[in-house]
């Protein structure tokens, strides 16, 4: 079974615990079980399914699960409430395998150093951007980078320049992908529909003036400016301390022409079944 088919399951099993906590009205437990989806959310978006799959090779099932020292210092927590939780149902279910998962997806934030980032990707995910693990100039940066390295993250979401690209690596075939990704255009659109755009925005002639002023006043995450009388809007990406700035209308238009494509694509397979069914 592959990584991605392991957090399924164990997903699955979340999912089920979720609704027989709402049915009975344990909301307190109903949270904590939609909180593992955000955990494994984190994994998944920072491209580490391959780190944690080599951690799970590390840590095989015994009688009672290792539970990582680390989550215990930070009492109160959502994470050690949630493990509590967990080893409750660990005793209590006969398939220990998808609870055994969700066990170590927190042992494994919490023993690669990564709590408090994950914590901070939990409680304020909705006040973030779309969460890019890198930052690169060119195409071709971002493809030396992503040779260069001998299992790259992945799957996960890069910027080069402005743009949004998803970095994708197999690891049964070594093969490695680099393609665009329409993340922030449907963003644009909502906030349009919206708010519209303010009929005062902060204005600039050049884009780095307005980078400038972006340093000292961030988005939070998102805000629209106006350079050399065009719209934009600026993206702070907090990990990685910038913003990028998307040219609204140019934007707008590559998101109906991408809804385009995926239009013409369903239909295409819409009649292909149908022919198929004649």
């Amino acid at each position: 079974m592959s990584i991605y088919d392991t957090l399924i399951v164990a997903g699955r099993f979340a999912s089920e615990r979720w609704r027989a906590a709402r049915l009975e009205g344990r909301e307190e437990e109903q949270r904590l079980w939609q909180q593992t989806h955000m955990y494994s959310n984190f994994i998944s978006v920072t491209g580490q399914a391959y780190l944690f799959e080599d951690y799970l090779e590390q840590h095989p099932p015994t009688p009672r699960p290792y539970v990582s020292s680390v989550l215990w210092t930070h009492q109160g927590s959502t994470a050690q409430k949630l493990m509590a939780l967990l080893l409750k149902a660990f005793d209590e279910t006969p398939d220990k395998q998808p609870v055994s998962v969700l066990i170590h997806m927190l042992n494994f934030i919490a023993d690669t150093g990564q709590f408090e980032a994950c914590e901070d990707y939990v409680d304020n995910r909705l006040d973030y951007a779309p969460l890019t693990i890198a930052h690169f100039a060119t195409r071709e940066e971002a493809e030396a980078w992503q040779k260069g390295l001998a299992e790259p993250l992945s799957p996960a979401n890069i910027l080069i320049g402005d743009d949004y690209y998803m970095a994708s690596y197999f690891r049964e075939d070594n093969t490695r992908h680099i393609y665009r990704e329409y993340v922030i255009e449907p963003y644009i659109a909502e906030e349009i529909k919206a708010t519209g755009i303010p009929p005062k925005v902060p204005a600039f002639e050049t884009r780095a003036e307005a980078e400038s002023w972006l340093e000292q006043h961030p988005a939070h995450p998102f805000a629209f400016v106006s350079i050399a009388g065009e719209h934009y809007f600026a993206v702070n990406h907090k990990r990685l301390k910038r913003h990028t700035l998307h040219h609204v209308a140019s934007s707008l238009a590559v998101l109906e022409e991408w809804k385009k494509r995926i239009a013409e694509i369903e239909k295409a397979g819409e009649e292909e079944a149908e022919a198929e069914d004649e």
